[in-house]
């Protein structure tokens, strides 16, 4: 047990520090394993409930119309008292609720939502809703490695580094995209670039896709897809795709919102039972609706249907995944998002085959810019967008007809709609903060064990001469005072001359108090507490908060911010 001991305290004193560690590597990597295993058994659980509704071939095969419009219905009611069991009466799930944790509370996440989101999003894509696995796949990412961070008592610093583990990991596991999944992890989930934060969420995307490939083969869902080279006079028509794509994101989103924002008054049940019964209503009327988002891709792909059918079938999936994830059915946006990109390029290529103006074996590369252009206009994640449709084909030749169709329907969304990312107008509406300050940021990143001065003078209930002799002896060291406060509870407070004052016989004392913070807190909560003053300290502990180990002082968080900011 000793030993056991000896190894945690190098372990968090290691991942306390702003640096890329063998300690932060390996945890990265065992946080990426077990973010991995659970989208393992996440996807697991959905292909083989699929055999629980009669439907195992990704809602291909013909089913009764009963059962399209009871299943739907029956899948609401039943992730509606999952909801009540936990105690939830806020939808706070997928991508835009991780990236508000991960600004707000380092990535953890509570048990509750993660249950809710395990168990909601393996209901909702058994059910056939119009939403995807990513969003789930993220939350429950982050969940796994945090969780295993809380376990080792690691630092917060290093937990949010292990959230951003888990979150790539399970993006690979899913997807079997590793690329895509860190730089998705960098571009919308931190927003930001760091080597020591980048080598151990390498790990994990590495970790996440080779489990997968042992587990469900090294081939991706989109394998049917055979992109060939684009031609250079196809380019145009490329370009104008490009610049449609961002026209139809910005739709979408706007629908999408425009739902959130209806039903945020609603109750919970009332909201769930709408989305269930306009899923089932249209996959009444539109059979070829009712599935995952993904499911599009194979319908589109495979049966090349007529222009009318295409047409349908695009506003039925709009809706039905604007109305799924607006009133807060448990499922990813990604998904979705790539299946209307998919139905939106059968149209394309529909509408200008008669005229010869693109080779007809290019069906299946531009239902793959269609799910890159869609995917970069809805959440502005231009090289993430790029990178996943590289991987998910397997076919370096897309590469610069996917840029073609990217930057012209971001610029579409971004610039000439001023439409903001999908994921930040979610956090917007529902009021989840995302946004903290550079300094806050910055200071994020330390842990106080790294920089926390572990020689200080202690002192309980001195009298005058001996804090005097303590102070005159002390050199560089800080003084600390203990006293017993009227509830019998000890009171430490930090105390040095008084430089305002001249010195006498008697000389002046600054007596300022101190505040305790576990040893797993960040410079930033130092921060917050002395900042109003700008001067003074916290004291430090592990497991007793009555009992000091250390003292973390204001220079010592400016120094520190000087060397994060320089």
């Amino acid at each position: 047990m000793r030993l056991l001991r000896t190894l945690q305290l190098q372990l968090r004193s290691q991942l306390a520090r702003p640096a890329t560690t063998l300690a932060i590597c390996l945890m990265g990597l065992l946080g990426g394993c077990a973010a991995a295993l659970v989208i393992v058994l996440f996807r697991f659980a959905i292909e083989h409930g699929g055999y629980l509704v009669g439907n195992s071939t990704q809602w291909q095969q013909p089913m009764s119309d009963v059962s399209r419009f009871v299943i739907p219905l029956v899948a609401v009611a039943i992730i509606y008292l999952l909801f009540k069991l936990t105690g939830f009466k806020r939808i706070r799930l997928g991508i835009p609720y991780v990236i508000h944790r991960m600004k707000q509370h380092y990535g953890i996440l509570p048990w509750r939502s993660t249950l809710n989101q395990f168990f909601g999003g393996i209901i909702a894509l058994i059910a056939g809703f119009s939403v995807g696995r990513e969003g789930p796949a993220v939350h429950l990412g982050a969940a796994s490695a945090t969780w295993l961070g809380y376990h080792v008592d690691a630092p917060k610093n290093s937990i949010r580094t292990l959230a951003a583990c888990g979150i790539a990991a399970a993006i690979a596991a899913s997807f079997n995209t590793p690329l895509a999944a860190m730089v998705l992890v960098m571009e919308v989930v931190l927003r930001e670039y760091k080597v020591h934060i980048f080598i151990p969420v390498m790990l994990a995307a590495v970790a996440g896709s080779l489990i997968t490939e042992q587990i469900f083969g090294p081939t991706t869902e989109f394998a049917m897809l055979i992109p060939v080279n684009i031609e250079p006079a196809t380019l145009p028509s490329v370009v104008l795709f490009g610049l449609l794509l961002g026209v139809i994101g910005v739709v979408f989103k706007a629908l999408m919102l425009d739902v959130l924002k209806t039903v945020q008054p609603i109750a919970l049940s009332t909201r769930l039972l709408f989305a269930g019964l306009i899923t089932a209503i249209l996959a009444l009327l539109i059979p070829s609706s009712h599935g995952p988002g993904l499911s599009a891709i194979a319908q589109v792909a495979m049966s090349h249907p007529a222009m009318s059918v295409i047409f349908t079938l695009l506003f039925a999936k709009t809706v039905a995944a604007a109305v799924a994830l607006g009133m807060g059915v448990p499922g990813g946006l990604i998904g979705s998002v790539f299946g209307i990109g998919a139905i939106s390029a059968a149209l394309f290529v529909s509408l200008l085959s008669p005229l010869h103006w693109m080779p007809v074996d290019s069906f299946d590369t531009f239902i793959l810019l269609g799910m890159a252009g869609m995917l970069a206009a809805s959440i502005h994640a231009p090289l993430a967008a790029l990178l996943a449709i590289v991987e998910l084909s397997g076919s370096i030749e897309v590469v610069i007809p996917a840029m073609l169709v990217i930057v012209p329907a971001y610029l579409v969304s971004n610039q000439l709609f001023r439409s903001k990312s999908i994921f930040i107008a979610q956090l917007e509406l529902q009021d989840l903060p995302y946004q903290i300050a550079p300094v806050t940021i910055a200071l994020q990143k330390t842990g106080v064990e790294a920089v926390m001065e572990r020689e200080f003078k202690l002192l309980l209930d001195p009298t005058q001469e001996e804090l005097l002799d303590a102070l005159e002896t002390a050199q560089a060291q800080s003084v600390v005072v203990m006293t017993v406060n009227e509830n019998n509870q000890p009171e430490y407070r930090m105390v040095s001359y008084d430089i305002a004052a001249a010195y006498g016989e008697n000389p002046s004392l600054n007596y300022l108090p101190l505040q305790g913070l576990r040893i797993t807190a960040t410079l930033s909560e130092v921060y917050d507490i002395l900042s109003p003053q700008r001067r003074g300290a916290v004291y430090i502990y592990d497991q007793d908060s009555n009992d000091p180990l250390a003292l973390v002082t204001w220079e010592t968080v400016r120094k520190a911010l000087q060397r994060e900011l320089a």
